[in-house]
C-alpha cells in the first residue's frame, strides 16, 4: 500500500482470495466427486480420460449418484458467499482507513470535488460560493472550467510541433556525428599515410629538412580538418524535411526545423491572444470545488444542490488534476446520458458482431467431431494424434488471445465516448464491458458452440432431440476450459515476469528508431504500471470459468488453483519490484468490489446449468427422473441472488461515500487519548521534549558545577505539580465534553446555522483536539490560521497546555509514499497490511498514527492553476537536446533561442 497504493494491494489480496478458495474447492470436490464420477462405472461409450472424471460420465441407471453433486454444490456455494461477505467487511474497513489517513486525507484531491453541468446563472466562483454555504468547514477554493474556444486545439497543435521539432533537431545532431565519424576515420587514414611516408623517406635516406617538412604539411592540413570539424560535420548532412498536408506523398516539402521554430512561434503568439481574450465570466458547465474539510467535500459529493433537472447532478469526488479527462466535462448532462446509451447500444452492436470469429473458435475445438460429417474436412481425421491435438488444443486459444488483444482498445474509446471525466474511472467501466466480453464470447459463445459441434451427427439425424442432446454433450466442453486454465495460468504467470513485449519494444524504440532524449528517459527510468481494467477482467474470466464447471468437471478446481498461485506469485513480485502505479490514478479500491461481485456470475451459470441438467437428465427408460434435484438447484439459484442483492444495497453506498461517523469516532478517540493522558501518574523521564529542555539547560550552565540529583528532584517535583494541574482541569472538562457532542450533534443538523456565543467559545476550547482533514461540525467553519498566542478555555495566560499521552509508535497502516526517485531498497518495502493480518487490527495503528497530526499542515503546494485547463498556463515544452563532446548541441540550442524556442542540452 505505501508503494503503489490501496489498488495494487487489494489485486493481489484477490488472487489470495482465489488460492483460498480454489484450495477449499480441490479439497472438497477431488475425494468425492472424482470417486463417484468414476468408481464402478465400465468406460463403454470410449470416453477420453478428462470426460470420464466429469459429470458426463454417469449413466443413465446411476442417477442417484447425483445427491452427491447436489451436497457439494450447496457446500461450495454458501462458501463462495461466506468469503464474498468477508472480503467486502474487510474492503469497506480497509477503504474508508485508506481515505482518512495522514497521507491521503492531507492531499488536495481528497476535498476536491468536480461538479459539472452547473446551471446557467452559475458563471463566477462568487455565484457557487452562494450555493455552497451549507457545506462544513467552508470552502476554499474554487476553479471554474472556462470558455476557452479554440485554445484547446493550439495548445495542442504546438505540443505536437514541439515533438517534432526535438525529433528532428535529435535526427540532425545524430546524422552530424555520424558524418563527423566518417571524417575522423578518414583523418586517422590520412595520419597512417603520413607515418607511412615517412617510414618511406626515412628507408630511402633522404635529408631530414625534407622528411620534417612533408610531414609538417600533412598535418597542418590534418589540424586545419580538426578546427573545422564542426562547420565540416554539419555541412555534410542532409537536414531533415517533411511534406505539409494529410495526404502522404502529396504537400509542399518544407525543412522541418525550420518549419517547426516559425509554427512554434506563431502558434505561441496566438495561445497568447487566447489565454487573455479568455473571459472570466463565461462558465463552461463545470467547476472544481476545494473545501476546507474531507468531511465538507464528502457532504458535498452525495447531496442535491440545484433545483433544476441534471443540474449540479453528477459530482465526482477525490479528483487529481492528471487525472481529469478535460474534453468530457463541458458536455450537458441530456447529451451524457445520451453519449451513455449509445455507448452501451454500439457495445450490444459489438458483440453480436463478434460472434462469428469467436463462434469459428469454438468450432475448431471440436474440429474432429466436425470432419467426420463434412467431406471438405476430412483430411484433419487422417491426421495423427499430433497435430489433431494442435489444431484443437492450442490453436483456438491462440485465436482467442489475439482476438481479445485488441479488443480493449475499441472498449476503451467506447468508454472515452459515455462522457467520464476521469481516466480511472475510465479504466473502471473499461473493466466492466471486457468483462462482459469475455464471459459472453471466452466462455458462453465457445462452450455453446463445442457442444452444438459435437451432436451435429444425431442432431441432423433427430433434429427434435437437439435440447437433450446438447445437456449430455455440454459437459464435454469443459475440455477446452482445462486447457485454457492451464494454459492461462501458466502462460500468464510467465508472461508477466518475463515482461517479453516491453522488452523487445524498449530496444526497438531505443535503437532502431533513435528515440528522443525525454522519450529516452520515459523508457529507462520511469517504472511501468498495471492496467487493471484490462489485466484483471481476465483472471475473473478464469475464476468464473472454474467456479461454474466446478461440479460439472471437478478437475478444473486444481487447474485453477495452481493457475491462480502462480498468478499471485508474479504478480506480488511484480508490484513489490518492478510496477509503480501513478498517484492520480489511484481509485481506493473500487475494483475489488466489482471482481467480488464477478464470483457471482459465476455461481448463476453454474446453478442454471447444474438446473438444466437435471430438468432434462432421462433414466434408462426415458423418463424425467432428477426433477426434485432441480428443484433444489432452483432453490439454490433463488439465495445466490438474495445475497448478492443483498451485499450491493449494503456495502454500495459504503463503498462510494465516506460515513461522517468516522468524524465523531475520531473526535471522540482523540478526547479519549487526552484524557488518559491527563490521569498520568509517573512522568516519562525519556520524554524527547523534557531531555532536549535538560541538554538547552545544560549547555547554559556546563561552567557550573552540576547536581544531577538536585535537578532530577526539581524536575519530579514540577512534573507532580503538572500532575495535579491537569487532574484538575480534567474535573472542569467533564462537564465541556457533554457540551462538545452536543454541538457536534447540532452542527451536523442545522448545517451552519449560526452558533451561540457560549458554544462558541467551547468551539475554540477544543478547535485543537480536531482534525482539520475530517472535520467536527459545520458551525466549525473558519479558513482563518489559529493564532499561535491562542489559550484553550480554562487555561490561563502562561499556563502550560496539557499534553497528549505518549504512545509506542506504530508505522502508517495505510499511508503512501512515493518511491520515485528512490532506491531499489526503498522500492522493497513490505506492504503496510501483512496478508493475513485482520482488518480489526488496523485500528490501533490508524489512531497511532492520527493522534499527533492535528498540527500538521495539509498539502499546501498545490498550484492556483492546478485545476485549470492546461492551455491557460503551461508554457512551451522545452526542446530537449543530447549533449555531444564536439558541441554540436550548443550550435543548436543557441538557434533554437535566437528563433524564439525554448531548448537545453
Amino acid at each position: 500500500i505505501r508503494k503503489n497504493g490501496l489498488d495494487a494491494y487489494l489485486f493481489i489480496r484477490f488472487l489470495r482470495v482465489l488460492v483460498f478458495i480454489f484450495g477449499c474447492f480441490t479439497i472438497i470436490s477431488w475425494p468425492i466427486l472424482l470417486a463417484v464420477n468414476t468408481v464402478g462405472i465400465p468406460d463403454n461409450a470410449g470416453r477420453d480420460r478428462l470426460s470420464r472424471l466429469s459429470w458426463g460420465n454417469i449413466p443413465t441407471n446411476m442417477q442417484i449418484r447425483y445427491v452427491a453433486h447436489i451436497i457439494i454444490a450447496y457446500i461450495l456455494t454458501f462458501l463462495v458467499i461466506w468469503v464474498i461477505r468477508r472480503e467486502l467487511v474487510t474492503f469497506i474497513k480497509l477503504r474508508h482507513q485508506f481515505l482518512i489517513s495522514r497521507s491521503h486525507s492531507k492531499l488536495a484531491q481528497s476535498k476536491t470535488v468536480l461538479i459539472t453541468h452547473l446551471p446557467d446563472s452559475v458563471q463566477t466562483e462568487q455565484d457557487l460560493l452562494k450555493m455552497l454555504t451549507f457545506v462544513p468547514g467552508g470552502i476554499s477554493k474554487v476553479w471554474i472550467y472556462r470558455q476557452t474556444g479554440e485554445l484547446p486545439d493550439l495548445f495542442d497543435e504546438r505540443n505536437d510541433v514541439c515533438k517534432q521539432l526535438e525529433k528532428a533537431e535529435c535526427q540532425l545532431l545524430r546524422d552530424a556525428l555520424k558524418a563527423k565519424r566518417e571524417e575522423e576515420r578518414a583523418r586517422q587514414d590520412a595520419e597512417r599515410q603520413t607515418k607511412k611516408l615517412a617510414a618511406k623517406v626515412a628507408k630511402e635516406r633522404k635529408s631530414s629538412e625534407e622528411t620534417t617538412a612533408a610531414v609538417g604539411l600533412i598535418q597542418a592540413d590534418v589540424e586545419k580538418n580538426e578546427r573545422n570539424r564542426v562547420s565540416l560535420a554539419f555541412g555534410k548532412v542532409v537536414r531533415p524535411t517533411h511534406r505539409l498536408g494529410w495526404i502522404p506523398l502529396r504537400g509542399e516539402r518544407v525543412d522541418t526545423i525550420t518549419w517547426c521554430k516559425e509554427e512554434i512561434v506563431r502558434l505561441t503568439e496566438q495561445i497568447d491572444k487566447a489565454r487573455k481574450d479568455v473571459k472570466k465570466d463565461q462558465s463552461h458547465g463545470a467547476a472544481f470545488v476545494q473545501c476546507n474539510l474531507q468531511l465538507g467535500a464528502n457532504i458535498l459529493s452525495q447531496v442535491v444542490v440545484s433545483d433544476e433537472p441534471l443540474r449540479m447532478y453528477d459530482k465526482w469526488p477525490d479528483v487529481a488534476p492528471d487525472d481529469i479527462v478535460w474534453r468530457n466535462i463541458d458536455d450537458s448532462g441530456y447529451e451524457t446520458r445520451a453519449r451513455y446509451v449509445i455507448s452501451w447500444l454500439a457495445m450490444i452492436g459489438l458483440i453480436i458482431v463478434w460472434t462469428f470469429p469467436v463462434a469459428f473458435v469454438g468450432l475448431l475445438s471440436n474440429v474432429s467431431a466436425l470432419c467426420a460429417k463434412i467431406h471438405w474436412l476430412d483430411w484433419i481425421c487422417r491426421l495423427s494424434n499430433l497435430p489433431q491435438g494442435i489444431i484443437q488444443g492450442i490453436l483456438p486459444p491462440v485465436f482467442l488471445a489475439i482476438l481479445f488483444l485488441i479488443l480493449p482498445w475499441i472498449l476503451r474509446a467506447l468508454a472515452w465516448y459515455e462522457n467520464i471525466p476521469r481516466w480511472s474511472l475510465i479504466s473502471l467501466s473499461v473493466y466492466k464491458r471486457y468483462y462482459v466480453f469475455l464471459v459472453i464470447h471466452g466462455f458462453l459463445v465457445i462452450t455453446l458452440s463445442s457442444g452444438l459441434t459435437a451432436s451435429i451427427p444425431k442432431i441432423l439425424s433427430n433434429p427434435g432431440s437437439v435440447i437433450e442432446d446438447l445437456s449430455t454433450r455440454l459437459p464435454d466442453a469443459s475440455t477446452f476450459f482445462l486447457t485454457y486454465t492451464v494454459t492461462a495460468g501458466l502462460t500468464g504467470a510467465a508472461s508477466a515476469l518475463l515482461q517479453l513485449v516491453g522488452l523487445i519494444l524498449y530496444f526497438v524504440h531505443r535503437w532502431l528508431f533513435g528515440d528522443t532524449p525525454r522519450g529516452a528517459y520515459q523508457k529507462t527510468y520511469v517504472m511501468p504500471t498495471a492496467d487493471f481494467g484490462v489485466i484483471l477482467p481476465r483472471i475473473s474470466l478464469i475464476a468464473t470459468i472454474a467456479i461454474a464447471y466446478s461440479v460439472i468437471a471437478p478437475v478444473i478446481n486444481g487447474l485453477a488453483l495452481l493457475a491462480a498461485f502462480l498468478l499471485w506469485v508474479a504478480w506480488k513480485y511484480l508490484f513489490t519490484w518492478v510496477f509503480d502505479q501513478p498517484d492520480a490514478g489511484e481509485t481506493g479500491g473500487l475494483y475489488y468490489p466489482l471482481a467480488l461481485g464477478n464470483l457471482f456470475v459465476g455461481l448463476y451459470i453454474e446453478q442454471i446449468c447444474l438446473a438444466g441438467l437435471f430438468f432434462l437428465a432421462t433414466d434408462s427408460q426415458g423418463r424425467r427422473s432428477s426433477i426434485p434435484q432441480g428443484a433444489l438447484m432452483v432453490v439454490l439459484l433463488a439465495i445466490t441472488l438474495a445475497s448478492h442483492v443483498l451485499f450491493v444495497h449494503s456495502f454500495g453506498p459504503l463503498t462510494k461515500h465516506l460515513p461522517t461517523v468516522l468524524s465523531t469516532k475520531k473526535i471522540q478517540d482523540r478526547w479519549e487519548r487526552k484524557q488518559r493522558g491527563d490521569h498520568q501518574i509517573l512522568p516519562d523521564l525519556f520524554d524527547r521534549e523534557r531531555v532536549s529542555k535538560l541538554v538547552r539547560r545544560k549547555l547554559k550552565i556546563e561552567t557550573k558545577p552540576v547536581d544531577a540529583a538536585a535537578i532530577i528532584a526539581e524536575e519530579k517535583r514540577k512534573e507532580a505539580e503538572k500532575m495535579e494541574e491537569k487532574e484538575q482541569k480534567a474535573k472542569e472538562n467533564a462537564h465541556d465534553l457533554e457540551m462538545l457532542k452536543a454541538v457536534v450533534n447540532s452542527s451536523f443538523v442545522n448545517g451552519t446555522a449560526d452558533t451561540p456565543p457560549a458554544e462558541k467559545t467551547l468551539e475554540q476550547a477544543v478547535s485543537s483536539s480536531i482534525d482539520p482533514n475530517i472535520g467536527a461540525s459545520g458551525s466549525v467553519a473558519t479558513t482563518q490560521p489559529t493564532s499561535s498566542n491562542q489559550q484553550p478555555t480554562g487555561s490561563t495566560p502562561g499556563e502550560a497546555v496539557p499534553k497528549e499521552h505518549s504512545y509506542p509508535p506504530n508505522p502508517a497502516p495505510l499511508s503512501r509514499q512515493s518511491t520515485r526517485g528512490s532506491n531499489a531498497s526503498k522500492k522493497g518495502k513490505s506492504p503496510a497490511i501483512a496478508d493475513d493480518t485482520p482488518a480489526a487490527t488496523l485500528r490501533p495503528g490508524l489512531d497511532s498514527q492520527t493522534k499527533d497530526n492535528s498540527d500538521d499542515e495539509d498539502d499546501d503546494d498545490i498550484e492556483d492553476n492546478a485545476f485549470n485547463h492546461p492551455s491557460t498556463y503551461k508554457p512551451t515544452p522545452i526542446i530537449w537536446i543530447p549533449k555531444d563532446d564536439l558541441g554540436l548541441s550548443v550550435l543548436l540550442v543557441e538557434e533554437l533561442t535566437k528563433a524564439g524556442v525554448s531548448a537545453s542540452d
